[in-house]
């Protein structure tokens, strides 16, 4: 009967200390599998989806605007103009818009303006050394580039780089950015995710503890150190109740 008694207390610390670290344990298993096993479903680098990307604090766009030219969407985020789902050139923020005067797609950067060929290639890039000013928005005015600066609307020609003022009276027809269609946004976004949030970051950072900080690094730790622990009290349990 001597023996027993112990026996009682160890299961009963076992018991407890096996409930203490369950969720932990797991955690730490199954992630533990899916990393040993990665490559082999293809998810090494594979981008994380964006709402996850955000909770890494990746700047993933949540509304996407742009300007729909010759059935060809144009809109910019992070830095970066897309040219329907197309990764396609730098364009500094923020995106004022796109026209189509003549037989060119002009794209407002910041205040520069990219010129592109109708099959989307780039011209020329000119910004205020070539003599564009200031301005905060782009449209057309009898079909030809106009830009709206602080001192009004004025006909900017990319040809011979010289701006001129017009009537304020003009039919101007700025480039109004609309919400993309919901595809197209989420194809932009899912590339907005930048190559080193995939899922292989996301599973070693929970098999590690560090998506809850310092904090859960340390209760990783101890989860760790539990399932040591409980590995000697059941091969303890495990003697005591062979005799």
């Amino acid at each position: 009967m001597g023996l027993r008694k112990p026996t009682r207390q160890w299961r009963r610390w076992h018991r407890w200390l096996g409930l203490l670290v369950a969720v932990p344990v797991l955690i730490l298993s199954v992630t533990g599998v899916l990393l040993n096993h990665i490559d082999a479903f293809g998810w090494s680098n594979s981008p994380l989806p964006p709402m996850l990307a955000r909770w890494y604090g990746a700047p993933v766009p949540v509304n996407l605007q742009g300007r729909q030219i010759n059935g060809q969407w144009y809109a910019q985020t992070n830095e970066r103009l897309f040219i329907g789902e197309r990764d396609a050139f730098y364009c500094q923020s923020p995106f004022r818009g796109a026209t189509s005067p003549r037989d060119l797609i002009i794209v407002g950067c910041g205040d520069e303006l990219l010129l592109l060929n109708e099959a989307g290639q780039a011209i020329e890039r000119v910004g205020s050394a070539f003599g564009v000013p200031a301005f905060s928005e782009l449209g057309t005015i009898d079909g030809k580039l106009a830009l709206k600066t602080p001192d009004g609307l004025v006909r900017f020609d990319v040809d011979h780089l010289i701006s001129e003022r017009v009537d304020p009276q003009s039919q101007w027809q700025p480039s109004t950015l609309v919400p993309l269609p919901s595809a197209l946004a989420d194809q932009i976004r899912s590339q907005s995710v930048p190559p080193s949030l995939n899922w292989q970051r996301l599973l070693l950072d929970l098999h590690a503890g560090r998506v809850l900080g310092f904090a859960g690094q340390l209760l990783m730790d101890l989860a760790a150190l539990m399932l040591s622990i409980l590995a000697v009290t059941g091969t303890v349990i495990w003697a005591r109740s062979r005799r």
